[in-house]
């Protein structure tokens, strides 16, 4: 049985997302937190260590996807105490469920590290289904943003179309480069690579191009 620990600042998600993984008969909810502190502690102390993690974004004041880094170290402290002869604490895998949609808070839960995005919004088929996916070794992202799975405008690469969608929601150069964690000069580069693309002039015709509403 696939045990689960859940994070979430709102108890009435973290009850519906629990009674749905119940009723399945194939998962257990090994603990439940509602801030930061109280997941570090909560993976500190927990017995019945998770294969999963289900971690909303916004807790609070908080964000969720900053505990992403703190359970890694939290594994390997464990791990060091675990001993030579014992096997190494596992990091579960991390999906991020959260009410947000956008292209922003994707990338950002990819750049921390989750395995996995999905809605609250998701159907529990979409659930069982992300989180087989993870269990598999696999990531679960909206197809869009599969790096196996690129969508967008065809003859610019990945990362071009990542800044394209970046342009759109009128982040500017500095931003982008923060976001994705490149140097100000390559996104400079690769946004002069799209004008060549594209055969335009400037970041304006990028926004208001309807060639580029097929990324959306």
């Amino acid at each position: 049985m696939t045990k689960i620990v859940l994070i979430d600042d709102h108890p009435i998600a973290i009850q519906g997302i629990e009674t749905m993984l119940l009723s399945t008969g194939r998962f257990a909810i090994a603990g439940t937190a509602k801030s930061l502190a109280e997941a570090c502690n909560l993976m500190e102390q927990i017995e019945m260590w998770p294969e999963i993690v289900i971690l909303d974004i916004s807790l609070g004041k908080e964000s969720g996807l900053d505990f992403i880094p703190m359970l890694k170290k939290i594994c390997k402290k464990r791990s060091a105490v675990c001993g030579t002869n014992t096997p190494g604490v596992l990091t579960p895998g991390v999906l991020v469920c959260s009410m947000h949609e956008d292209y922003l808070n994707i990338q950002r839960a990819i750049n921390t590290g989750a395995q996995g995005y999905i809605t609250k919004s998701a159907e529990p088929e979409e659930f069982i289904a992300a989180i087989e996916t993870i269990l598999s070794g696999n990531d679960y992202f909206p197809k869009q943003f599969s790096a196996e799975n690129p969508e967008g405008i065809s003859g610019l690469t990945r990362r071009e179309n990542e800044i394209v969608l970046l342009v759109k929601q009128n982040f500017n150069n500095d931003q982008i480069a923060e976001l994705l964690g490149i140097n100000l000069r390559t996104v400079e580069n690769h946004l002069g690579n799209i004008y060549t693309k594209m055969g335009i002039t400037s970041r304006k015709e990028i926004v208001n191009c309807s060639l580029f509403s097929v990324l959306y």
